[in-house]
């Protein structure tokens, strides 16, 4: 058996040589939609599982989209599907259901996806861990109209790529996607032929047949004909006359070869019989002897084990004889104790009025006992009351009409906690949301007091970069930006020069001289920089190589200022390079007017309007006077101050969010409060538990009779005493009136006791008594 899911045959060791899929990631494909969904195998066999329609065979025709022209491939083959089922467009378009239009009938496939300018990317990295080696392939597709196939190009790389770090964050102009995986160094390819041929020599996979084996076992369910797939799909193609010839020749011997197989196969299954039986015999002839030496033992062990048993039965018999015995004469002692202690409580008991005393005084003890539970009880529910700002409860008619207020009551606080818990969470995200964008104003500001460019941050950590590893000082590899602006007479176009010069302006000026150690340093490394919120992320350069001599270009001598006029050139080596740029670069004309822009064939407007040719550029994306997007000049206060009356803005917004989410988290707090107070009134289910009024008037009672009873007992012992005096002096008459009185006295009493609880019955149902009992 192998520890494996499969043979160990088919599991291949994780350090072996050879390309495997290390992860697989997917961006806008099928109903994985929005965000970034990867798939990671680390090169090791897997197995992809889930319940249906959970996405199984969505990454799978991902991963054969990758490797395989689009129209061969049969999508959602693997779950048996129809071939008209799943398209490449219905995977871009993010197809989940069908809707029937009630105007046409007819039903139309719903997207998540149908906006011409969303995108999908797959991407798949192999690595070949025996030869350090790592592949990157990937595609790229957009549905531009809604029937034709999508838009796409294949990217490969020899390094490892991903979606979030090469694929996103460049608009949605897929044409700067391009430009930005060129300048990464990466191949693009528009056609899947080049495509393959390159990802075939990157994976060292030498025939298109290999492929096309992938692709017919990568989903396959089931084989109709396997002749027909293994010649189809397996064999390369070639001449088989003369294996063919060779086969014949050797047919004969093959014949001989598979008839002595044949005879040798037949004896041993006519052996197999004999040698079964022969070792069956062998086994019962040992298991015989064992049972045969166990049989004669037994007799003996049953003795053994009953003498065993037998001992020790005996003494715990013995054991328990003696204990018994001390135990009897224990309960004997006890026995006489408790008789004596009987005869004397019930001496006691005659004396001081029966069992109804002491009866009472437990009833009593029992009532206030009740009182003081019933009064802690009723204190915690009137708190409770009072927190939920419920009127007081009195008797049993109000307790019983609390419950509906209960229930109309926690209802409405629910939906107040939750409306109150949503706003303060709402505040709460706000406010965290404006922090984060202060503290990278904050950030901003600082860098651009320890300079004086307009230019983005990313930028200059690249260049210190650049300039730390081949020690280079940063006046030597300027950026365009730095050193050139716009005239302060002219200050109304400068909004039009960025527009037109940014690209220009963001290039790094590197000298004929430092062209080769740093275009080495730039290929060799990988660019980054570290962002506001101290995340390093990859960096797109551009630089110029500066000749050492330039030849001056003359303008065109057309009528009209340009925009190359109103700008301003530092003083330095790069003087006459930027000079002859901005010629060949901002040669548009300053157009006062629409209809001037409209007669000239290159112009730019105030409003930041770019006309080169037919071409017409207006990206209003952000303000045309915008301080916090320039980057031409060497004084950047302007931006500054932009970026401080933004950060203003935000502190002000945070405070106010701050004390917003304070007030609905008091109020979510209070609602939290009178909730619970609610719930602790629920707790309580009848008022009986709650009646101290009841238990007091009880025990009351009980004690009453109880004084009553005693004060009879007390005047019968005087009685007894009186008569025992008057004993003395006359014995003969004073036994014969004792006998009298005591039958007289026994009378009294009995009619006393029967009045008494006459009494004791009334004032329970309520009668008011007239008068105090006397002897």
């Amino acid at each position: 058996m192998s520890d494996a899911l499969f043979s160990s045959l088919e599991v291949a060791g994780a350090s072996g040589a050879g390309n495997r899929l290390h992860h697989l990631e997917v961006l806008n494909w099928g109903t994985f939609d929005r965000r970034v969904w990867r798939c990671t195998l680390a090169g090791e066999t897997a197995l992809l599982t889930g319940d249906i329609g959970s996405g199984k065979s969505t990454l799978v025709d991902a991963l054969t989209t990758l490797l395989m022209p689009a129209q061969k491939i049969a999508y959602n083959k693997a779950a048996g599907a129809d071939a008209k089922e799943r398209t490449l467009r219905s995977y871009v378009e993010g197809h989940y259901k069908s809707e029937r239009s009630e105007g046409t009938g007819r039903s139309r496939a719903k997207g998540l996806r149908e906006s011409s300018s969303s995108y999908s990317v797959l991407l798949a990295v192999f690595a070949n861990e025996g030869y350090d080696n790592v592949v990157t392939l990937a595609t790229v597709l957009q549905q531009r109209d809604r029937n034709g196939q999508p838009y796409r190009f294949y990217v490969t790389a020899d390094r490892e790529l991903s979606i979030a770090e090469h694929f996103t964050g460049f608009g949605h102009d897929l044409k700067d996607l391009r430009k930005r995986l060129r300048g990464d160094g990466v191949t693009i390819f528009d056609d899947f032929p080049k495509y393959s041929t390159s990802l075939r020599r990157l994976l060292g996979i030498r025939s298109e047949q290999a492929l096309e084996l992938f692709h017919q076992t990568v989903s396959m369910k089931s084989v109709g004909n396997l002749n027909d797939f293994v010649r189809d799909h397996m064999l390369e193609p070639s001449d088989a006359t003369d294996r063919v010839r060779d086969i014949i020749g050797h047919f004969e011997d093959l014949t001989r070869a598979y008839d002595a197989v044949k005879r040798a196969r037949e004896q041993l299954e006519a052996l197999e019989p004999i040698v079964q039986i022969a070792g069956r015999y062998d086994a019962a002839l040992v298991e015989r002897e064992s049972l045969e030496a166990q049989q004669s033992a037994v007799d003996a062990y049953l003795a053994e084990l009953r003498s065993r048993l037998l001992a020790g039965e005996i003494d715990q018999l013995e054991r328990a004889e003696d204990g018994l015995g001390r135990e009897r004469v224990e309960i004997a002692a006890h026995q006489e104790h408790l008789a004596a202690q009987r005869e004397r409580l019930i001496e006691e008991r005659a004396r001081a009025g029966g069992d109804r005393i002491g009866e009472l005084d437990r009833l009593a003890r029992e009532a206030r006992a009740q009182a003081q539970l019933r009064g802690s009880a009723r204190a915690r529910f009137d708190d409770a009351l009072a927190r939920a700002g419920l009127p007081a409860v009195v008797d049993g008619d109000g307790f019983r009409g609390l419950a509906p207020r209960v229930v109309t009551q926690h209802q409405a606080l629910s939906e107040t906690k939750d409306r109150e818990e949503a706003s303060y969470l709402d505040a709460l995200a706000e406010a965290r949301g404006a922090e984060e964008q202060g503290r990278a104003l904050r950030a901003e500001i600082a860098d651009l007091e320890r300079r004086t460019s307009n230019l983005p941050a990313a930028q200059v950590q690249v260049r210190a970069q650049l300039c730390a590893a081949l020690g280079l000082a940063v006046e030597e590899v300027p950026f365009a930006g730095e050193l050139i602006d716009v005239a302060p007479e002219h200050a109304g176009w400068r909004g039009a020069a960025e527009r037109v010069l940014r690209g220009f302006a963001l290039s790094l000026l590197v000298p004929q001289a430092h062209y080769g150690a740093i275009s080495r340093w730039i290929n060799d490394n990988r660019l980054g920089f570290v962002d506001r919120d101290g995340t390093r992320r990859g960096a797109r350069l551009v630089y110029e190589r500066v000749p050492a001599r330039q030849v001056r270009l003359q303008p065109d001598g057309q009528d009209g200022q340009t925009l190359a006029d109103v700008m301003e050139i530092k003083d330095g080596p790069f003087t006459e390079y930027l000079r002859n740029e901005l010629i060949r670069r901002a040669n548009h004309r300053l157009a006062a007017s629409l209809e001037e822009f409209r007669s000239l064939t290159k112009a730019v407007t105030r409003e930041g309007q770019v006309r080169s040719g037919e071409r017409h550029i207006k990206d209003d994306r952000h303000a045309v006077d915008d301080p916090r997007r320039w980057v031409l000049g060497w004084a950047n206060a302007a931006k500054i101050a932009a970026l401080r009356h933004d950060l203003a803005g935000l502190d002000a917004s945070r405070a106010s969010l701050a004390s917003l989410s304070e007030g609905h988290k008091e109020a979510l707090a209070s609602a939290n409060h009178r909730l619970d107070a609610l719930r602790r009134v629920s707790d309580f289910a009848a008022w009986a538990d709650l009646d101290v009024d009841e238990a007091t008037a009880r025990a009351e009672a009980h004690e009453a009779e109880r004084a009553r009873l005693e004060a009879g007992s007390s005047r019968l012992e005087e009685i007894a005493a009186a008569l025992g005096r008057n004993a003395d002096e006359s014995a003969q008459a004073g036994r014969a009136l004792s006998a009298y009185n005591l039958v007289i006295f026994l009378g009294v009493f009995v009619v006393q006791w029967g009045i008494g609880l006459a009494i004791d019955a009334l004032i329970a149902r309520g009668a008011t008594p007239v008068g105090a009992f006397r002897w």
